[in-house]
């Protein structure tokens, strides 16, 4: 989504300015979470995103390391690329690869961390146990895994991201057959972590305010280029509900979802193979 924010962008100069400020105000609302994680070895699973490869080496300092992993090799070289130059505390190594499918020895990292990896996993092969397992496996016994992701907390009406999320979801299923693990309430997230984790702690975060994410959303165009490949039925009915939910933007704006922070260590004396 925040792509279009460095290209093609329908936001003035000032307003830019002002969403890139709420989306540190943000990244460093959910970082501030992980608590002092300075001289760790930390690998960011399943994202590459700029603000969050910065707040991270940040917060680990001269004395860590920082590995982030994507799956999409055109965004890791996009992040590389823009970091170059960029003085960092902590050394940032950027792979290309897969959550499900991890290149590292068991124990590498003291904590794996990702944000908004689990409502974009598809798990129409593997499962998010799978994925969670793989996270597990890569950190070193009494380190943490921790995860940042979007929740439905049963707001009425649903937050107009949550909505377009779920249309999102539906569209990729429709198109690619892709299965995704979605957006759910955060008791989902939270058993998943407390099947594979000890010491389990969460905290539930409100929807953090980002102006004119209502002009971005709305600039977006009303039938998507992939959607000519849709049966007749299904586009007719994506499309529907697509100008029904930019009807509501326009009326109320773009809302957020709540964020879930939940994390967990790996047990001491548990092997990690």
């Amino acid at each position: 989504m925040t792509g279009r924010l460095y290209d093609d962008d329908p936001l003035t100069p000032g307003e830019r300015e002002d969403i890139e400020a709420g989306l540190i105000s943000f990244c460093d609302r959910e970082l501030d979470l992980l608590g002092d994680i300075r001289g760790l070895d930390v690998l960011y699973a399943g994202g590459v995103s700029s603000l969050w490869v910065e707040g991270l080496s940040q917060r680990i300092g001269d004395g860590g390391a920082l590995t982030a992993i994507e799956a999409n090799a055109d965004l890791v070289e996009r992040a590389r690329e823009s970091l170059e130059d960029a003085d960092l505390p902590a050394p940032i190594d950027f792979l290309v690869g897969d959550v499900f499918d991890f290149p590292f020895s068991p124990g590498t990292f003291d904590l794996v961390y990702s944000a908004g990896l689990f409502h974009e996993l598809d798990v129409r092969e593997k499962t998010a146990e799978d994925a969670l397992a793989a996270l597990v496996r890569a950190v070193r016994p009494g380190g943490r895994v921790a995860a940042s992701d979007w929740v439905d907390t049963g707001e009425s009406p649903p937050p107009a991201d949550l909505e377009w999320e779920r249309m999102e979801a539906e569209a990729a299923r429709c198109i690619g057959g892709t299965i995704l693990y979605g957006i759910g309430a955060p008791g989902r997230l939270i058993r998943l972590h407390e099947k594979g984790l000890h010491d389990v702690r969460w905290q539930v975060s409100p929807s953090h305010p980002l102006r004119y994410l209502d002009k971005i959303m709305l600039s977006e165009p009303d039938e998507p280029v992939e959607y000519v490949s849709l049966a007749g039925d299904t586009r007719r009915r994506l499309l529907a509900r697509r100008r029904t939910l930019k009807e509501r933007i326009r009326r109320e704006g773009y809302d957020r979802p709540a964020t879930l922070y939940v994390e967990g260590r790996v047990e001491q004396n548990l092997p990690n193979g």
